[in-house]
């Protein structure tokens, strides 16, 4: 069913919606409602629409990971009321005086969000509730928290080779490279296009001189005028009556086996390839093993009694019921957006672009693609097979056409308020959606405008 420019119509509801009342449960509601009508109004079929919310769990690997996130909320508040938080600030700051500075404070979540490079959601989880505590003390805002956590978490998969996104781009590479004839490895083409990767490279870098150099602009620099006037200490949770059982153990130990977990898991469900695990697999179980051996761990150490330990799982998980409410909203929609042909809408005008400027269009319509839908995966998948058999018979090599696909989808997925990514680091860094997009936004569009500019001269000159 061929939808025409129908097929753009919720999104444009969605982001109006999004920005007008900032409320972005009502406005992916909202999505959904209009992609039913339009569905149904071409197909008679009124129930596929709101069906849709329900069938997210029909897909084992988004429940699992939308379970996942559920645990996470229970780990971090497991950790947080076990003194484990507080043991590790008392201990970077205080006795090994590690962070003793808001530009160290800063490196923390940075250099914690390029390690965590295996899977997103975790990297932002885990850089934004270590990060949390030490921007709190050194008075830097939970904005710039949520920059490095989203900017970190959104780019390190693609360009890392032993990432899932990377084995994930290999498969949607291969039967095209088959197609064209190409005799190269995949992988390797795969690998070789990281360097043309240049919004991500562009981003990470602002993103670091920002910390070193201590420069912020835009409404970053009025949220850290805004901070200094209003922050308090922070108010760590630790529900532990005996002071000497509050350490950094109590945290370091369960993130380091989660982490260890998700590697192993991988690695396992890849027979011995990395790059081919399954993700939602991996991050699932280790969500609950963690929780499970953290509880026996903290009651034979006599932490907490086992009711309560329950109790602040709950606790945990009821914090996060907002945000995988909206993530299922967000999954459903995305899943009408392919039926309506959104993507493959908006793609097919790549075709009429004069060929030296190829490349920066596909960078274009990557990002317009990757921003309507909020997935740089779904935009990966569906301009790989599009863009990249028009662009090389042009004469554009292969690694620079999926550069500038992932480039642009990542930048996408990354500013767009109904993105998954962008949910969960505004949640777990505690700043409103609205907020983290439009104080982001700065630091992506430079980054951006750089890349568009390295895409127009690699589009001349190769």
């Amino acid at each position: 069913m061929d939808y025409g420019i129908l097929s753009i119509v919720p999104i444009l509801i969605t982001f109006v919606i999004a920005f007008w009342v900032k409320n972005v449960f009502l406005a992916l509601l909202s999505g959904i409602l209009s992609a039913t009508v339009i569905i149904g109004g071409f197909t008679g079929d009124f129930f596929t629409g709101l069906n849709s919310i329900a069938t997210v769990f029909t897909d084992v690997s988004t429940t699992k990971t939308t379970i996942f996130v559920l645990m996470t909320g229970a780990i971090m508040t497991v950790v947080s009321r076990s003194g484990g938080v507080e043991g590790l600030v008392l201990y970077c700051t205080e006795k090994r005086q590690m962070v003793k500075s808001p530009v160290t404070a800063q490196l923390i979540s940075f250099v914690l969000g390029l390690l965590l490079f295996v899977d997103g959601t975790s990297s932002i989880a885990i850089t934004a509730v270590v990060g949390k505590p030490f921007f709190k003390k050194y008075k830097v805002p939970d904005e710039k928290l949520a920059l490095i956590s989203n900017s970190t978490g959104s780019a390190v998969a693609w360009i890392v080779p032993f990432g899932s996104a990377c084995a994930v781009l290999t498969t949607f590479f291969t039967p095209v490279a088959q197609q064209l004839g190409m005799t190269e490895d995949p992988f390797s083409v795969v690998m070789s296009s990281v360097v043309f990767q240049f919004y991500t490279i562009a981003l990470l870098v602002l993103i670091l001189a920002s910390i070193l150099f201590k420069f912020d602009f835009g409404p970053m620099k009025r949220a850290y005028i805004r901070n200094e006037d209003t922050v308090t200490e922070y108010q760590y949770d630790t529900e532990v009556s005996d002071r000497t059982k509050v350490q950094a153990k109590n945290m370091l130990l369960p993130i380091v086996f989660l982490v260890a977990c998700i590697f192993a898991l991988l690695l396992l469900t890849g027979n011995g390839n990395l790059a081919g695990g399954d993700g939602g697999t991996a991050v699932f179980i280790s969500g609950l093993l963690t929780l499970l051996l953290t509880g026996v761990w903290y009651l034979l150490r006599k932490i907490c009694t086992l009711e309560k330990y329950t109790s602040w799982v709950m606790d945990g998980m009821k914090s996060m019921f907002e945000l995988a409410l909206i993530l299922v909203l967000a999954y459903a929609f995305g899943s009408l957006l392919s039926v309506l042909g959104t993507a493959a809408f908006i793609a097919q005008y790549a075709q009429l672009m004069p060929s030296g400027i190829m490349l920066a269009a596909g960078f274009l319509i990557a990002t317009c693609i990757a921003y309507a839908t909020g997935t740089s995966g779904g935009t990966a998948a569906v301009l790989v097979p599009v863009l990249t058999p028009v662009l090389v018979p042009m004469g554009i090599p292969a690694p620079f056409v999926l550069g500038a696909i992932i480039s642009g989808a990542v930048f996408g997925d990354q500013n767009s308020p109904i993105s998954d990514s962008v949910i969960l680091t505004s949640s777990m860094t505690g700043v409103k959606i609205m907020d983290h997009v439009r104080t982001q936004t700065p630091y992506t569009l430079v980054a951006w405008g750089a890349a568009m500019i390295g895409y127009l001269i690699l589009g001349f000159v190769h």
